[in-house]
């Protein structure tokens, strides 16, 4: 009988963002029937650890959790007798507040290899301390390494990132400008830099999308669905809402998603005056359902690789005002299937009054994400391609 082959996968968190949503439907895709798929799963305290798909090995190991939760994490390892962990772990946070880098560089160091037995084939799934730790610890015959933004805004890990870059056989990313700037910041390795791009499923996705949800209370729905944080244009999109009601627009926002401290958000809609009209709904294990009722999904980050989050919009066929940052061209053409606007709070509102005035172009945006409906499952064969190889 043949021996199937072993892909082990390895991911910091599955909490609400993108990377995590990625790494689930690849999960969901992957063919766990002819092969071995393991999960290392460095931090469990994620609100999506619990649904890794059936047939999926995890591994974790408390150790792990605790080196990556801060302060709470070395109280716990002194609880549970590491002392020599917990004294390595409050170094690592003193090096973080001195550079990302060696805090990163140290904290692959020091995170115990909890997986002795070979694979045929590693996938590093974040980056940074995870490809450290793959590169030093685990025993692959490949290993490759996934990156899921745009390198120029992410350069400070470069001197370490090119030292282990080169020890593995692929570096995977998720757009043709992110495949770029990869291969501008480190031509040594142009060679190796792949394109493969989030995997979605439409039929999941327009399924789980029927299921009910609240109802809207006013003319109009806009929805924004990612973290609650200033590099997502949290801040931004209130200001925005700010000038809708100045403008008389009858409308509700929705922000779906974990909502950062770097901001206090309730007292920002407070001295805009639309405590009113905009709900933080937090994380949702569901959020297509929103998704669906929105009117426009408005997205206005400062800077995203691929966003997974807008793909999955357009797949629900929704018209989209989205921020002019450095990729979004990898997913929008500007009043073709979307309306691009600069971010600031005049442009942004101009583009969204455009859409809520303009029927016939919300309409078209409407046909043209219907005919341009895509399942990418195929790009699953770009791992096993690489597996096949062996």
């Amino acid at each position: 009988m043949k021996r199937k082959k072993s892909i082990l996968f390895i991911m910091g968190k599955l909490d609400s963002g993108g990377v995590s949503k990625s790494m689930l439907n690849l999960l969901n895709v992957i063919d766990k029937e002819g092969y071995n798929i393991s999960l290392l799963l460095i931090n469990t305290t994620g609100v999506f650890t619990n649904n890794v798909p059936k047939g999926v090995e995890v591994l974790m190991d408390k150790r792990l959790t605790a080196l990556t939760n801060g302060v709470r994490g070395v109280a716990e390892l002194m609880r549970w007798g590491y002392w020599g962990l917990a004294l390595a772990s409050l170094f690592k946070l003193f090096l973080a507040s001195i550079s990302k880098v060696y805090a990163g560089l140290w904290l692959a160091k020091i995170m115990p290899c909890i997986v002795e037995r070979p694979f045929d084939l590693i996938i590093d799934y974040g980056g940074q301390h995870q490809l450290y730790y793959m590169v030093n610890k685990l025993n692959g015959k490949k290993k490759i390494t996934f990156f899921h933004s745009d390198y120029h805004k992410w350069n400070y890990y470069e001197r370490a990132d090119r030292q282990y870059l080169a020890h593995v056989d692929r570096i995977y990313t998720i757009s043709e400008t992110c495949v770029n700037a990869l291969r501008e910041v480190f031509p040594e390795y142009a060679d190796k830099v792949r394109l493969m791009e989030n995997i979605l499923s439409p039929t999941l996705i327009v399924g789980l999308a029927d299921e009910p949800c609240a109802l809207k209370n006013h003319q109009y729905l806009f929805v924004s669905l990612g973290h609650v944080c200033r590099s997502k244009g949290s801040d931004l999109a209130l200001r925005v809402a700010g000038q809708l009601q100045r403008n008389k627009v009858d409308f509700e926002w929705w922000f779906i998603g974990n909502m950062s401290k770097d901001c206090d958000y309730f007292q920002l809609a407070k001295e805009e005056d639309v405590t009113d009209r905009v709900k933080f709904l937090g994380i949702q294990n569901n959020p297509y359902p929103y998704l669906k009722k929105a009117d426009i999904v408005v997205h206005l980050s400062q800077y995203e690789g691929k966003s997974i989050a807008l793909d999955e919009a357009k797949l629900l066929c929704k018209p989209i005002v989205v921020a002019n940052y450095s990729t979004v061209i990898d997913q929008f053409t500007d009043h073709l299937n979307g309306s691009i606007c600069e971010r600031n709070v005049e442009s942004a509102t101009k583009a969204i009054i455009e859409l809520l005035e303009n029927e016939i172009l919300r309409q078209n945006y409407i046909e043209y994400l219907k005919s341009h409906i895509k399942d990418n499952s195929e790009e699953i064969t770009k791992i096993y391609n690489l597996i096949r190889d062996n």
